[in-house]
């Protein structure tokens, strides 16, 4: 029986879809604010449920799952700003990394991706919605905002009462800013566009704007999920992933807002049947008082960028940071240290040269193997066991090595082919469900890395030729993935620079 240790209850709960078949399986996941590249917290905030959607898998559930692109952000028109970079190409660029660093990391690829920017008008009907049902009001400064004193149920996913969230705020907020609320912990629905700037780089709006009936703005960042997660998978739906820092206030207000909107198809439900946080990557930091631990986190600076530390340009297998990653359980914090990633690489390296060694002790037999049969050994039963108990991919990851160790020792002797065959199929089995790859990938060396680079250079100069911007916009971002810098020389010449 699989349990799940549900955010909003605290509790540990037997997993049953909303599906009344019970076959169906609805999952979100809040994606990345596309305005950098992905560090290794982000990773562990994706892999988790790609784990969770692959056992579902595993079990027999078919899952729709959809992960989510926040492409319009504060964050990301800051940067426009400060860099004199349309704000479009910059989240065009960071998606595309998305994409490779996940598909790197052997992360299944969503049903949907949906772009916040797509969805603008199912936003702007939620906030009527809203409006309508007295769940939202336009502000003095024409915002318009969520009024948290309307949901009677704030506060139950994150444990945290509006008031003591009001005192908390206190001081954190602008005095302006916090006049125009009626209550202190009200969140923006939709900004209004008060002051336009001046035009930045290639002619883009600084300030992204849409039409509403309310006048032109953008939506709050809570709101876009809601619209998306609705869109692509309904109300209620079956389990929200995300990390610890999503809980508050974002998952909080995500929750208000759509049962508030779809108040009359969920009546008393809850929008989401479980929610699912894991916790942060951490990273000791020295001071006058000591070592102390600090979250990994954009906004502090102390990020371990993913494309630094992985195939190509980074020394390690991903599926070395992927298993690191996997051997604490996602409830757990990790305390990263340098030294936990070549201990994952040393223990991939073990799994792959005992399949491998395994895989030619069969070759040589000379027997013909029938296909092998589904496994139902005292160590696969402890590895469902782990992974019924809250995807416990820590303890299933031991019984992996287990596995391993059992195989090793019938190699040592007259190992009978068949018998490895099923052993060896059955660690296959275990790491297809944890996502490790069970076969040695091979890295680009650089020599090959340059030629790939020289041709999409060429390339690049060929449609910038014959004005196809979009298709050399493209290339270029490709380039900066393979860790080239693009600089357009006079004469429609270019050169790509290894950053």
């Amino acid at each position: 029986m699989l349990v799940i240790l549900n955010s909003q209850s605290r509790k540990k709960e037997e997993f049953r879809p909303l599906d009344p078949a019970g076959k169906r399986v609805m999952m979100y996941t809040c994606g990345p604010t596309v305005y950098n590249s992905l560090h290794i917290g982000h990773a562990r905030a994706y892999i988790l449920p790609d784990v969770v959607r692959r056992y579902l898998e595993f079990k027999g559930f078919e899952v729709r799952f959809v992960t989510n692109f926040t492409d319009i952000d504060d964050k990301i028109i800051k940067r426009a700003i400060n860099e004199n970079w349309h704000w479009r190409e910059i989240t065009r660029t960071y998606m595309d990394e998305s994409h490779r660093i996940m598909a790197a990391l052997n992360i299944l690829p969503a049903d949907a991706y949906p772009r916040a920017t797509d969805h603008i008008a199912e936003m702007i009907e939620i906030v009527g919605k809203l409006l309508a049902a007295k769940n939202a009001y336009i502000a003095s400064d024409g915002d318009i905002y969520f009024d948290t004193g309307s949901f009677e149920r704030y506060g139950a996913l994150s444990g945290r009462k509006l008031d003591e969230e009001e005192a908390g705020l206190s001081g954190r907020v602008s005095s302006e800013r916090l006049a125009v609320k009626k209550n202190q912990g009200d969140f923006v629905l939709w900004k209004l566009l008060k002051n336009d700037k001046p035009e930045i780089a290639k002619g883009g709006s600084a300030v992204p704007r849409w039409p509403s009936p309310w006048g032109d703005g953008r939506p709050g960042w809570h709101l876009e999920c809601s619209a998306m997660s609705q869109k692509y998978l309904g109300v209620p739906f079956d389990i929200h992933t995300g990390g610890q820092d999503l809980l508050f206030p974002h998952h909080e207000d995500e929750k208000a807002q759509t049962e508030c909107a779809f108040h009359e198809s969920l009546g008393d439900r809850e929008s989401v049947r479980y929610w699912i946080h894991n916790e942060f990557v951490m990273l000791k930091k020295e001071d006058v008082d000591g070592i102390k631990l600090d979250k990994m986190s954009k906004s502090l600076g102390n990020v371990k960028w993913v494309r630094e530390m992985i195939w190509p340009e980074g020394p390690f297998d991903p599926m070395a940071l992927r298993m690191m990653l996997l051997s604490s359980h996602y409830r757990s914090p990790i305390v990263f240290e340098p030294a936990m990633l070549d201990e994952a690489a040393a223990r991939l390296e073990r799994i792959y040269n005992c399949l491998e060694t395994a895989q030619r002790k069969i070759a040589e037999s000379g027997k013909t193997i029938a296909p092998a049969r589904k496994s139902d050994s005292e160590t696969l039963k402890r590895f469902i066991a782990a992974m019924d108990d809250d995807f416990n991919a820590a303890g299933a990851l031991g019984e992996v090595f287990e596995a391993v160790s059992q195989i090793n020792s019938k190699l040592a002797g007259a190992a009978d082919a068949e018998a490895l065959a099923q052993a060896r199929n059955e660690i296959v089995e275990m790491l297809n469900v944890l996502g490790i790859r069970p076969a040695r990938a091979k890295a680009a060396s650089s020599g090959d890395s340059e030629k790939l680079a020289d041709l999409l250079l060429q390339v690049r100069q060929d449609v910038r030729a014959a004005k196809q911007y979009a298709i050399s916009d493209k290339i270029r971002d490709g380039l900066k993935g393979l860790g080239y810098d693009v600089e357009d020389l006079p004469g429609g010449k270019s050169v790509a620079k290894k950053k």
